[in-house]
């Protein structure tokens, strides 16, 4: 049997396995997304979708094996990485892709397409003619075969004033109890001054956006440990576990002085952190180089080494080289949330560095 040619690969030599022809690095670094074929079921966050895109979106990224694990750093049908995996709610079913079903990473996957679009398979996705509209694309999908689980507005629990149902959606609903348990006005709209409040009871930096630290210190306020994920409301694991803790009407923790504190002293010197109010000027300087190089825990004197950059490379996924190519910028961008734009050197791209500024700035 002639191998079948691998559509949507990196750099590096294929692998050969069970007749298919398979590159160790796919580009689903950003997260692959997987439909079921016929999947059409109704409910709450099972979306309806066009499950033979799916299919060919699988074939083109692992043959079409969804228990795949060659050892490249990648996992199942679409090839997650374990960063990927971990950022969308996937570890609720298991540690890595290839250890879940079929349809749990189905639902992994159109989450990461609603946040990321098609664009998350630049070569695979655009082949299989992906969409939005066909993969099915939703924040809080869940694997196909799961029970419809009733909706927000209806009570989960007869003997509880919060009985939010516990499904990990993040509706107007829990909105309303997240805003009644932090004190603000409830009307089912999360603001920025209201986000304010949130990271003032749970001791994060009160600057009015979602991102890791915020996420991390709600899930520690409420007894969980951290998972990775970037944004609560769109980790239907978190969300399960906040819904549940809110419908057990515990209190919120009091207002901590030091995080509004620190944010005014932060307001006032930019140059006090190293990773914190970078200018969001599209420019790869030294200030940026040494909020980037903090992040990737090397040595902070505003100049890109080789060394630093396969610290880099290898922080994010890519072939520690030292060189920084169009493999290193789209992986990159797939790690601070960004498709690929066809970018080959990250420094130079104006949108880039800006998103990457913003990054490093949450």
């Amino acid at each position: 049997m002639t191998p079948r040619l691998h559509t949507h690969r990196a750099d590096g030599p294929a692998q050969y396995f069970r007749g298919v022809r398979v590159a160790p690095k796919v580009a689903a670094a950003t997260g692959g997304a997987v439909i079921a074929a016929g999947l059409g079921l109704t409910g709450a966050g099972v979306a309806q979708a066009d499950g033979s895109v799916w299919d060919k979106v699988a074939q083109c990224e692992s043959g079409g094996n969804w228990s795949i694990n060659t050892g490249n750093g990648y996992y199942g049908g679409l090839q997650f990485s374990k960063s990927t995996w971990r950022a969308f709610g996937g570890t609720e079913y298991a540690s890595t892709a290839d250890k879940a079903t079929k349809s749990e990473q189905i639902a992994v996957a159109q989450r990461t397409l609603e946040q990321q679009g098609p664009g998350a398979w630049p070569t695979c996705g655009k082949r299989a003619g992906l969409t939005r509209s066909n993969g099915g694309a939703d924040a809080n999908a869940q694997p196909s075969g799961t029970s419809a689980r009733p909706a927000e507005s209806t009570s989960s629990r007869s003997d509880s004033s919060r009985g939010l149902a516990v499904d990990g959606k993040f509706g107007p609903a829990t909105t309303r109890a997240l805003q009644k348990w932090i004190g603000v006005s409830q009307d089912g709209s999360l603001s920025s001054s209201d986000i304010k409040v949130l990271q003032s009871r749970i001791g994060a930096e009160a600057d009015g956006k979602i991102g890791p630290e915020t996420t991390r210190k709600l899930r520690a306020a409420i007894g969980q440990g951290d998972n990775g994920a970037r944004n609560f409301r769109t980790d239907s694991s978190t969300v399960r576990a906040l819904q549940s803790y809110l419908n057990t009407g515990a209190a919120a923790p009091a207002k901590s002085s030091s995080s509004s504190s620190s944010s005014s002293s932060k307001a006032s010197s930019s140059s006090s952190s190293s990773t914190g109010d970078l200018v969001v000027d599209g420019k790869f300087g030294p200030k940026s180089t040494r909020a980037l190089e903090a992040w990737i825990g090397v040595g902070q004197d505003g100049s890109l080494s080789t060394a630093d950059i396969k610290a880099l490379q290898k922080k994010i996924g890519a072939e520690p080289d030292g060189k920084i190519g169009a493999e290193t910028t789209r992986k990159l961008r797939a790690a601070i949330g960004q498709g690929d734009n066809g970018v080959w050197d990250f420094r130079t791209s104006y949108a880039t560095v800006k998103a990457l500024q913003t990054f490093l700035n949450g």
